[in-house]
């Protein structure tokens, strides 16, 4: 939600963050301007198992070949550089230090080389030679990815070091904790059709908290564990029985890895999902979703997911057959593009899935098409604006009655974050829905305020 961070997990997120992508991303830098330097000729050196390893994020095979490399060529500083990466991606840092000490000395006109060392010394808490590593690394390629990343960690220990103390080494922590709480103003809490009687609106008050622990950090691998929880109170009597509450448990798996030559992220993750409505069980999925992030080029993401889910709704109205709302499959793919502007801090997307769903009753048998459009920008006085605008079509293939059903769905929703604490932001925000079916007893619009408070533990 834009809220600020405390100096220890700005460090530890940015080691991360390095150790992934950006090492990834760099690694490939590491051969620029070399080629005289090398022992080995750079196509042989490039094509060899080590650096291979290494590429596709496998620190610890990348090492042990790189290791007996660099014994039998001690004046080779591709395949010193090479290791030294390895040793930074596995987190050995001391090891990594000397490493990439010998390739400064035999190069020190590469950029990549002065990031990782300054890096490496960042991480032993060794942070006067961390900054003038750094400063070289800056110096070398004053425009390039590299220069952006070593300003950030100078200005990071800038900001937080003294004569006389310096703050201890970063920690990687390995959990997150998000809770919210508010209060929304809601013009159609039943989802009441065009013209249908009854008491519609009203105000609620909700409470929400979604964090997650790494089970697993183990060089490129992550096993995660991850939890949602969503509650909201009616305050008006008569609709107490829209009262929700929603729960989620995940386990998410990724690999960090280099796919056609640019960093990757292929994923693996299970979610199981019960909720209430009135005190009473709604409903429980299961679903499982494959994803891949690319990064084709610098500050742009690329993600791909397939997600297939079941639903059991307690409720199979009257005829089971016809009625019931059980997805028995839902298939969903798609794709979502970002690109990232002003140093990733302000970011615009679009997006495309194709959903097909087969329930047990054929009143809920459908196919459909999403598109989304959206982005965020950080506004005067840390204000981030955030701005998502989507578009559904859906048709029921297997309608039992005529005219076969059909909708057009639009929704757009708008919000202002400021951070207003460290860890803690208010967010005011709106959003609009307008659900157009053939049937009009089954369209429906809806706006929706809110305003809420945030806090990131």
């Amino acid at each position: 939600m834009g809220a600020q961070r405390n100096p220890d997990r700005q460090r530890s997120a940015w080691s991360g963050a390095i150790g992934g992508l950006v090492l990834a991303g760099l690694g490939i830098a590491a051969t620029a301007g070399s080629a005289a330097l090398a022992a080995l000729p750079p196509s042989e050196l490039l094509a060899d198992p080590g650096v291979l390893a290494y590429r596709e994020g496998r620190f610890a095979e990348a090492i042990a070949r790189l290791e007996g490399l660099a014994a039998q060529h001690p004046d080779d500083v591709l395949v010193r550089r090479y290791l030294g990466l390895s040793q930074y991606g596995l987190k050995r840092y001391q090891a990594a230090t000397g490493t990439l000490e010998a390739a400064a000395r035999l190069d020190p006109g590469n950029a990549t080389t002065w990031l990782y060392l300054g890096l490496a010394r960042y991480a032993q808490g060794r942070y006067p030679a961390a900054r003038e590593a750094l400063e070289k690394a800056e110096a070398l390629e004053p425009d390039a990815r590299s220069a952006a990343v070593a300003r950030s960690f100078r200005e990071t220990m800038a900001r937080y070091m003294t004569e006389r103390t310096v703050p201890a080494a970063p920690q990687p922590r390995r959990w997150s904790l998000t809770g919210q709480a508010g209060i929304a103003y809601d013009d159609n809490v039943p989802l009441r059709g065009n013209g249908v009687p009854g008491p519609k609106a009203g105000a609620r008050t909700f409470q929400s908290a979604w964090g997650g622990y790494d089970i697993v950090q183990d060089g490129a691998w992550r096993l995660r564990g991850e939890g949602f929880a969503y509650l909201s109170q009616n305050l008006r009597g008569d609709l107490n029985d829209f009262d929700q509450a929603t729960v989620e448990a995940a386990l998410d798996l990724s690999y960090q890895a280099t796919a056609w030559g640019m960093p990757a992220r292929p994923g693996l993750r299970y979610a199981y999902q019960p909720s209430w409505e009135g005190g009473r069980e709604y409903n429980q999925s299961h679903a499982i979703t494959a994803s891949l992030v690319l990064q084709p080029v610098d500050d742009t993401i690329s993600y791909f997911f397939y997600r297939y889910a079941t639903e059991d709704y307690r409720d199979d109205g009257v005829e089971a057959r016809f009625t019931s709302r059980d997805l028995g499959a839902g298939h969903q793919v798609g794709l979502t593009q970002y690109y990232y502007f002003e140093d990733r801090r302000n970011y615009v997307f679009a997006g495309y899935a194709y959903l097909r769903n087969d329930a047990k009753g054929t009143f809920f048998d459908e196919n459909g098409h999403r598109l989304s459009l959206g982005g965020a920008m950080l506004l005067p006085w840390d204000v981030r604006l955030l701005a998502r605008a989507e578009y559904q079509w859906r048709d029921f293939g297997r309608y039992p009655i005529e005219p076969q059903r059909n909708f057009e769905r639009q929704h757009y929703t708008l919000s202002l974050t400021k951070p207003i604490a460290e860890g803690m932001a208010v967010s005011v925000g709106y959003s609009y829905i307008n659900e157009d079916s053939n049937y009009s007893v089954l369209s429906y619009r809806r706006n929706l305020v809110t305003l809420s408070l945030t806090y990131d533990f």
